[in-house]
């Protein structure tokens, strides 16, 4: 049945970019008319494609009946390559709309689309690795012809992004997708990002495979220290761990013989973020999910000198939901020191829904106090995005202020579509940050 569904909604995609191909095809430049017809031809060969794609998902599903185990891990791959997919699908879409108006180079429309037919045609034929490969070889192209009016600045999933700045280079690391535990990128000017594999290629020996995310990393003396979340095997308890390398696009090492917080009475810890003082001294900040009649819950707590280990009395709490747009749903911690004054920017509500937002707090101390929250959001939906959350904070190497963060296309929310990274300026207005428009 989810595979059915999967697999109708990815034809119901393509089915929406031949549509706007065709409406393209009224351009009334001959020369441009041409070109496009020639794109339209090149979205007929797509549809085949991801046709035989389904084909391939439908006797996936079949064959689960005689080897649940083998083919659920063969399942699981193919959902991540059909969510790039039907990502790639949505943002060609788009693209193709630029191309009709004439804001976008046709040229680049049919990159694009290439890219995207070899990976679907690699998927059918049961080549997943070059499928991720081709998708990755048209990111480029199709990053310049969706990055119009305020779009992301990477064309596939990228989910709970954090980004790093590193000896004048921008890293940014995210949720397990096709790319393995924790996605990892490279870039020198926010814009144009390339892939740089897997930045933690074996779990530690307690956490259960396909289940990591939220991952964010911190330079601290020789070594850099990633964070992530991951579940414990055997159990649906999530839990924080710790991983070290010596270059930040790693490859990290996680040697631990258990999580570094659990908090299991409160229905385990997720999305831990690390941050300074105004001295040097490192703190990590979390949510526990909430269980026994306790809310979802930002903590906050000091950091050894390595990063490795909690230290202190104890993790103290930093932030409730308090107020109608949360919903109950406070997460995705990152706290700033900025200018003298602390902030902690969350998200609240649900994260597959448009009404995902991000808050921030003024926090009087590196472990507050913190709050209360804001009656109203900082970032929410708008027209070129939707839910947007999992907010990062960094300056840029010009010393500007910038908020790198997650968020669904308009009208494609929730499950198979992909959460695509943004990055929007910083401003500190009246002792509180402001979004600014796109840079």
């Amino acid at each position: 049945m989810e595979t059915s569904r999967r697999r109708r909604s990815l034809l119901r995609a393509l089915v929406a970019v031949v549509a706007v191909l065709l409406l393209a095809g009224l351009v009334d430049d001959v020369q441009a008319h041409r070109r496009l017809q020639h794109a339209n031809s090149q979205l007929s060969s797509i549809r085949s494609s991801l046709q035989r794609t389904a084909a391939l998902l439908t006797s996936t599903a079949t064959a689960s009946q005689r080897s649940d185990h083998a083919t659920e891990v063969t399942r699981g791959g193919l959902t991540k390559v059909e969510g790039e997919l039907t990502g790639a699908q949505q943002l060609l879409s788009q693209a193709e709309s630029g191309a009709a108006s004439g804001t976008i180079e046709v040229g680049a429309v049919h990159s694009c689309a290439d890219g995207v037919q070899r990976a679907a045609s690699d998927l059918q034929d049961g080549h997943q690795a070059q499928a991720v490969a081709a998708l990755s070889a048209a990111s480029a192209v199709c990053e310049n012809v969706v990055q119009k009016g305020g779009g992301p600045v990477y064309p596939f999933d990228f989910a709970d992004p954090f980004v790093l700045v590193s000896k004048g280079l921008y890293f940014a690391y995210g949720t397990n997708s096709t790319n393995g535990n924790i996605q990892i990128m490279e870039s020198s000017d926010l814009t144009h990002w390339t892939k740089a594999g897997d930045a933690l290629p074996t779990l530690a020996s307690w956490a259960a495979p396909d289940a990591t995310w939220a991952p964010a990393v911190i330079h601290l003396k020789r070594s850099y220290v990633l964070y992530y979340t991951a579940a414990l095997a055997g159990s649906n308890v999530q839990c924080l761990s710790v991983a070290t390398a010596k270059r930040p696009q790693g490859p990290f090492t996680d040697n631990t013989k258990a999580p570094l917080e659990c908090q299991t009475a409160l229905g385990g810890s997720i999305d831990p973020s690390p941050y300074l003082d105004g001295s040097g001294q490192p703190y990590l900040v979390w949510r526990s999910i909430g269980a026994g009649g306790q809310p979802a819950t930002i903590w906050g707590q000091a950091l050894s000198s390595s990063g490795t280990t909690l230290e202190g009395s104890g993790p103290v709490p930093l932030l409730h939901p308090s107020e109608p747009w949360e919903s109950t749903v406070v997460e995705a911690p990152t706290m700033t020191f900025t200018d003298g004054t602390y902030f902690l920017f969350f998200s609240g509500n649900n994260w597959d829904t448009a009404d995902y937002a991000i808050g921030v707090v003024r926090c009087s101390g590196a472990l507050g106090p913190c709050g209360p929250s804001p009656a109203a959001p900082l970032f929410a939906s708008q027209s070129t995005l939707e839910g947007p959350g999992g907010a990062t904070v960094f300056t840029a190497t010009d010393g500007q202020l910038e908020m790198a963060f997650q968020a669904w296309l308009p009208g494609a929310v929730g499950y198979p579509h992909p959460r695509l990274l943004f990055i929007r300026p910083l401003t500190v207005v009246d002792d509180l940050p402001r979004v600014g428009p796109p840079s």
